[in-house]
């Protein structure tokens, strides 16, 4: 199964297309929000969608700001970044996954790529891993920090789990 990881277009839904074009071989799109609008007008191949709501985003009812989902044995939570002050520290978000049961904590906001893998047994934000624990920011598909649009893929294989990051 793979799944393409989207974040913070800012308004450029044509990159939102391009990545998906790029990626035909995901089966699901995970968009971590400051685009909700953009995500709605692109280009998204039939694709299944699945989105959780920005700093930038308006407040709409039925998309909330966290958000878990089960793709085969693991568990993944998404959120934007911003409810977690990931800008200054990613101790809060990933002890709040630790403790929601994730295998995968990933979010935006920052506009920055980013793979960190926490073992079992590390502490962070006062809270022991139970089980390893994998953050994952796919940078911004719409407004990078001194690089191009980029944009993140998760292939799972059974109990493989494979990251990578792409640019446009």
């Amino acid at each position: 199964m793979t799944l393409l990881v989207l974040s913070d277009s800012h308004g450029r839904v044509n990159n939102i297309s391009d990545a998906i074009a790029l990626n035909k071989n995901a089966e699901a799109v995970l968009f971590l929000g400051d685009g909700l609008r953009d995500i709605e007008r692109a280009e998204t191949l039939g694709k299944p969608i699945i989105s959780v709501r920005g700093n930038c985003d308006p407040p709409l009812s039925d998309i909330h700001g966290v958000y878990t989902l089960s793709f085969g044995e693991y568990n993944i939570m998404l959120t934007h970044g911003h409810l977690f002050s990931v800008k200054s520290s990613l101790d809060t978000y990933a002890a709040h996954a630790a403790e929601c049961g994730a295998d995968i904590a990933l979010f935006g906001h920052t506009h920055i790529p980013l793979d960190r893998y926490l073992p079992a047994g590390c502490e962070v934000g006062g809270v022991t891993l139970k089980k390893p624990l994998r953050l994952f920011n796919p940078g911004s598909i719409g407004d990078p920090r001194g690089s191009r649009a980029s944009f993140g893929v998760i292939t799972i294989r059974g109990r493989e789990v494979l990251t990578s990051h792409g640019e446009l």
